[in-house]
Parts: C-alpha cells; sequence; structure tokens
C-alpha cells in the first residue's frame, strides 16, 4: 500500500451530479477490490434519500466490504479537537458548551473549512489522527458546490496570510499540500447547461491561478448518446430524424446535436480531455444506475 493517496475531488456548479457519479466512481473501484472512502459534502441521512445503497452486500459483496461514505462535520472535528486538548471531561464540556466557543465557531472565517482540509489530508498521507478510516487505498470527496467548494480551499491561504503562530504554519502547510497537483485528482462535473458551463470555466480558472490546479478530465454529465457517438452514426441519425414523422425523435437528435457543439466547445474552453456521462435509459433501482455509470467512468485515471 502506498503510504500517500491523492485525493479525487468531483466539483462544480451544484445540481450536476456529483454526489451520483463520485458514488458511481467509488462503487467501481470498490468492486474491483480497493478500499475505497468517500467524503460527502451532504450529512449521510440526507445522502441516503438521495442515493440508495439498499442491497448493496446482496448485490455486490466486494463492494460492500471495501466502500466506505462518510460526512466530515465541521464542527465535530473542533469539537473533537477540545476533547483531544482537554481529556478532562468536564473541563471538555464546559468549553464546548460555552457560549464564547460557540460564537468563535459561528464568526470566525474560515476556522471550519480549515480543519475540514486538515482532516482531508491527514486521510490522503493516512496519519493515525483519522482515526477509523485511515487505511483505505481511494479518497474521494464529492465536493459542496462551487462557492462553497473554493471557500474551503482558499480558507489554508487565509490562515497562512492573516494569523501568525503554529495555526499560520497549519495554514502554509495546508496551502502548500492542496496546491500540489501530485495530490490531486481534480475532475470538474459539468451538464451541458450555458450557465454550469460557463461556471465549470470560472472555476477551472479559480483553481489554476489560486492552487495551479488542472482537471485530469471535465467530466459531461446527463449528455445525449449523440454527444459520444461516431460521427458517421451522427450523419444516420440527423438523416433518420428528417425523414421522420416522429416529432420526439427530431427533438431529441436535435437537442443532441445542440449538446455535441457545445461539448466540443467545452473541450477548447477549458483545455483539457472530457469524458461524456450519457443519461441513462433503463434502471431497476439506484445501485444499477451507479453501476452503469461506474462502467463510463472506469477510464478516469487516479493514479496519473
Amino acid at each position: 500500500m502506498a503510504a500517500q493517496s491523492r485525493i479525487v475531488i468531483f466539483c462544480g456548479k451544484g445540481g450536476t451530479g456529483k454526489t451520483t457519479l463520485s458514488l458511481s466512481f467509488g462503487l467501481h473501484h470498490a468492486a474491483a477490490g480497493r478500499k475505497v472512502l468517500v467524503v460527502s459534502s451532504h450529512p449521510l441521512p440526507e445522502l441516503a434519500v438521495a442515493v440508495s445503497l439498499d442491497g448493496l452486500a446482496q448485490r455486490y459483496p466486494a463492494a460492500a466490504q471495501n466502500l466506505f461514505v462518510v460526512h466530515l462535520e465541521a464542527r465535530e472535528l473542533l469539537a473533537e479537537l477540545v476533547r483531544n486538548n482537554f481529556p478532562v471531561q468536564w473541563v471538555a464540556r464546559a468549553i464546548l458548551e460555552s457560549d464564547i466557543y460557540n460564537n468563535l465557531v459561528e464568526v470566525a472565517p474560515g476556522l471550519k473549512e480549515f480543519y475540514f482540509l486538515a482532516r482531508l489530508q491527514q486521510l490522503a498521507e493516512r496519519k493515525a489522527t483519522a482515526g477509523d478510516y485511515a487505511n483505505y487505498d481511494l479518497l474521494l470527496w464529492d465536493a459542496p458546490a462551487t462557492g462553497h467548494f473554493l471557500g474551503t480551499l482558499r480558507s489554508a491561504k487565509a490562515f497562512e496570510t492573516y494569523l501568525t503562530g503554529p495555526l499560520s504554519v497549519a495554514g502554509a502547510d495546508l496551502a502548500r499540500f492542496f496546491s500540489n497537483a501530485a495530490n490531486i485528482v481534480l475532475l470538474p462535473t459539468t451538464t451541458l447547461e450555458e450557465m454550469a458551463l460557463q461556471e465549470t470555466a470560472e472555476m477551472c480558472q479559480a483553481l489554476d491561478q489560486d492552487f495551479q490546479l488542472r482537471p485530469a478530465r471535465v467530466l459531461l454529465n446527463l449528455v445525449s448518446p449523440v454527444v459520444a457517438a461516431a460521427q458517421d452514426e451522427v450523419t444516420r441519425l440527423s438523416r433518420d430524424a428528417e425523414q421522420s414523422n416522429d416529432p420526439a425523435l427530431r427533438f431529441a437528435v436535435e437537442r443532441g446535436l445542440v449538446e455535441r457543439q457545445r461539448a466540443s466547445e467545452a473541450r477548447r474552453q477549458l483545455g483539457a480531455p472530457t469524458v461524456a456521462v450519457e443519461r441513462a435509459q433503463h434502471w431497476s433501482n439506484d445501485l444499477d444506475l451507479l453501476s452503469q455509470i461506474g462502467r463510463t467512468l472506469a477510464a478516469v485515471p487516479v493514479n496519473a
């Protein structure tokens, strides 16, 4: 087992499918025998409502042994820090229940985000302080929506720039870690809607400018099969649509052609390879959907 794992980050506009894609990616690798930890931006009860993993042990027994999903609550990470530094239970409890502490946690700029990043770094470096999740082969971060995601990454630089002493040193260490492409696999996720593409382009520009991070792949989610089809197949579909009296077929092909053009423009604008994740047509349950998508994402690199 390697001494350190890279963090695979699914990032982008809210509602583009980051959670589904990260779980699909995790399921695929877990089924192949890798121990996978997915750090979700959603509390687990909320995640369970959105995507169900019911029946995982019966259908994918290997994956059930290897796939772990966790939500890192920043307030709990800070509370853990207090308990570790004040081992006398009543002292720690008094601090955690005090108005001063609770107000500080809520108003201190970037404090929660800073300790969230610190835990991610511990997980990637497989530190003992990472607890039960220290030993795994692959770490996936289902990041929050763009603004919160960028704000979280920038919290480390803010600690380095505006504070002094140990927190400044810790901020500098975090900033170096998350600005090192050797530690990160960046997978911006977008649909082919104009607003989502524009936000993705702006996010990638900010990541490059602020952290020298560039996408390994851009995931184009929920696209028409026309996007990834060979040119001769596209020509045939266009001809069939023109000759058809079926308005639904015409609409589907015309929409697919628009998406194909947008995908081509996205590749030029973002300067990164793309992976087209087609809209699933048929699935019996969420696990079936995740498995289908996982096969599409199988070629996305995690070690290069």
